[in-house]
C-alpha cells in the first residue's frame, strides 16, 4: 500500500495533470490504483474520467481527506489529487503520504508560495525527505535552470525531468487522455520519463 499525494498552494500548476498521468502509467503495471479527487468543488480528475470513459483504475471524489485515506488499504497505490489551496487537509494528507509532490511553475508568484507550503509542512513535523517539487509549464531551458538554482538553495528535492508548456498536452487531456498518451512521441516520452522518475523516489 503506497500513497502519493499531489498538493499545491494554488491552482493551475499541474497537480491534477500529474496525478492523472501517474494513475494511467501505474495501472499499466498491473497495480490496483485509486485516484482520489479531494477537491469536490472542482472535481477535476473526476470530470476528466467522464471524458475518458474507460480506465483501468478507480477515480472517486472525496469530501474530506480523512475519507480518502480510509480507502487506501484497498489498493496497491493511492494517488491523492489534493485541494488546490492550503488547508488542514493538506497537512493531514502529507502526514500519511509516502511521497508528497508539489508542482511549480517558473514565476516567483508560484515558487515563493510553494516553498512556504513545504516550509509549513516541515515545521508541522512532516519529513523533509518525502517532499518533492516537480517543475511544470516551462517555456525555456533558461527558465528551468533558474528555478533549479533557486530550489537548490531551499534544499528541497526536485525532479530533473521538467514539463514544458505545450498545447498538445492540454488537447490530450481535453480528450480524456493523460499527458503520457499525447500523440507526439517526443512529448509522450518526456511525460513518461517524468512519471518514471517520480516512482524512483519511493
Amino acid at each position: 500500500m503506497t500513497i502519493i499525494a499531489f498538493i499545491s498552494q494554488k491552482g493551475g500548476v499541474g497537480k491534477s495533470t500529474l496525478a492523472r498521468a501517474l494513475a494511467v502509467e501505474a495501472s499499466k503495471q498491473k497495480l490496483s490504483v485509486l485516484l482520489a479527487d479531494c477537491d469536490p468543488q472542482q472535481a477535476t480528475s473526476y470530470h476528466w474520467l467522464q471524458t475518458r470513459k474507460k480506465a483501468k483504475f478507480q477515480v472517486k471524489v472525496f469530501p474530506t481527506a480523512q475519507q480518502a485515506l480510509r480507502e487506501t488499504n484497498k489498493y496497491d497505490l493511492t494517488i491523492i489529487d489534493g485541494p488546490a489551496r492550503t488547508s488542514h487537509a493538506t497537512l493531514e494528507i502529507a502526514q500519511k503520504a509516502d511521497l508528497v509532490i508539489q508542482p511549480t511553475g517558473a514565476s516567483r508568484d508560484d515558487l515563493i508560495p510553494a516553498a512556504k507550503e513545504f516550509n509549513a509542512l516541515v515545521k508541522a513535523g512532516v519529513n523533509k525527505k518525502k517532499l518533492l517539487f516537480v517543475l511544470t509549464r516551462f517555456g525555456s531551458q533558461a527558465e528551468i535552470k533558474a528555478v533549479q538554482e533557486y530550489l537548490k538553495e531551499s534544499s528541497y528535492s526536485f525532479c530533473q525531468t521538467c514539463l514544458f508548456e505545450k498545447v498538445s498536452y492540454r488537447q490530450a487531456q481535453n480528450e480524456g487522455k493523460a499527458i503520457t498518451e499525447v500523440n507526439y512521441p517526443n512529448l509522450s516520452q518526456q511525460a513518461k520519463g517524468l512519471i518514471k522518475e517520480l516512482l524512483k523516489y519511493l
